[in-house]
């Protein structure tokens, strides 16, 4: 396959257990499906407390507009064409996803800056759920509360609340 940014033959690689293609000019990561997944679940490299801190402590980058850093990338496994997506809303990492295959391509470092900023983020979820966790439990209640009253016009909105927040609640210490 050909990297999609700078044209160099992608090679093979294993990454955290996971095979990819990585570019060997500009550093960039063609990962399949659901790649980004595994490799964050698996998480068999660690990063160091202040590599995770400097990423967790960023300032979220919400004037980015998506429309100025579409590369329209070729995708290299299929030759559809990528579109720019934020990762998780706000961090500020850009990522390309192929609109026919889904396949992602990561620019150089943004692999592991989705690793550290997962770390950083599950290393800091005790913290938050302690300080969140009363009024969740609030919330719980009167989403309960609300079940044994007429149904919303949308269906099951009520069920699915309280499946997710029972659900956090269910990781709390």
């Amino acid at each position: 396959m050909e990297c999609p940014n700078c044209q160099a033959q992608l090679s093979a690689i294993t990454y955290e257990g996971i095979q990819l293609e990585s570019c060997p000019s500009c550093g960039g990561e063609w990962l399949e499906g659901d790649e980004l997944g595994k490799i964050v679940r698996l998480r068999q490299q660690r990063f160091s407390k202040q590599e995770q801190q400097a990423i967790a402590k960023a300032e979220p980058v919400t004037g980015i507009k998506l429309a100025d850093v579409d590369r329209d990338l070729a995708c290299p496994k299929c030759g559809g064409t990528t579109d720019a997506l934020h990762y998780a809303m706000d961090t500020g990492i850009i990522i390309d996803r192929c609109t026919a295959c889904h396949g992602l391509w990561l620019g150089g470092g943004e692999l592991e800056k989705v690793q550290m900023l997962m770390e950083a983020w599950e290393a800091k979820l005790p913290e938050d759920l302690k300080k969140l966790g009363p009024r969740m439990r609030e919330i719980a209640a009167e989403v309960e509360a609300a079940d044994d009253v007429e149904p919303s016009g949308i269906p099951f909105v009520g069920r699915y609340i309280n499946l997710f927040i029972n659900g956090v609640l269910d990781i709390m210490p």
